[in-house]
């Protein structure tokens, strides 16, 4: 594995940095920045996760370097309820309204509750977190960021050089996954495929979600209560047999 590079290196990152913006909305865009992350870090895995505050989460991305079949399997573990006893999860759901929008948090993995600790470390052999949170309005994101035993855990030059990206790290996550594309934008060739199935309330709230909004938006937009339309995803994802809408993201682009 490449050593990283020193945050007094910049210049060396405008390429892979010029990548994910150039990419931003596209689904090559988690490639580009999973390489400018291992790049800079040098992290193990990736989790990038999307909080509402109906205390809903959905996992947007999850990837392992060294096991990339277990990425999806933690991804599951937290989204089912293992969420709830991450630190950094409890101090999103206290923060104040004068919060601050971006923060980096380092957790060590012998700080961390012993059951998520099991859960979400032990088997993958993961040694330190270090969460970047980005709050909006109706919606925060969290962009996790591990490493395993043999790289070790994040030095404090490491740690300086995450806190430098952040404001980046930050714009990026949130243009990318949080601007909702125009609403009369019509369903493609795939996705069309995919939500065939769906009566079409259904497949209108699913469009809704896989062009950025979140629950409580798409219900406004489609004039239904917040009840109602957390209903229509529940039939939704259930006959398409997804668990989230990272999960039917996936779904749709596996049919591109």
């Amino acid at each position: 594995m490449t050593a990283p590079r020193p945050p007094s290196d910049w210049p060396a990152l405008m390429a892979s940095v010029a990548a994910c913006i150039e990419a931003l909305g596209d689904p090559a865009f988690e490639t580009h920045l999973l390489a400018l992350l291992r790049d800079t870090a040098r992290i193990e895995q990736c989790m990038i996760f999307a909080y509402d505050d109906e205390d809903g989460v959905d996992c947007l991305l999850a990837a392992n370097e060294r096991q990339p079949r277990i990425a999806g399997r933690l991804a599951r573990l937290y989204t089912d309820g293992l969420f709830r006893q991450d630190p950094n999860y409890r101090g999103l759901r206290q923060a104040s309204d004068d919060a601050p929008r971006v923060g980096l948090a380092p957790m060590r993995a012998e700080e961390m509750p012993p059951a998520y600790r099991g859960h979400l470390f032990a088997f993958p052999d993961l040694v330190d977190k270090v969460a970047l949170t980005v709050r909006e309005a109706e919606v925060a994101y969290t962009l996790n960021l591990y490493r395993g035993r043999d790289t070790g855990a994040f030095s404090t030059a490491d740690l300086a050089g995450l806190d430098a990206m952040a404001p980046l790290l930050a714009s990026l996550t949130r243009r990318h996954y949080a601007t909702a594309r125009p609403v009369s934008q019509q369903p493609s060739a795939e996705e069309a495929a995919v939500l065939a199935p769906l009566s079409e309330r259904e497949r209108q709230l699913c469009l809704f979600l896989l062009r950025g909004h979140t629950l409580k938006t798409a219900a406004r937009e489609l004039d239904v209560a917040l009840s109602t339309a957390e209903t229509y995803r529940k039939r939704a994802y259930a006959k398409l047999g997804v668990p989230s809408k990272a999960r039917l993201v996936a779904l749709c682009r596996r049919n591109a």
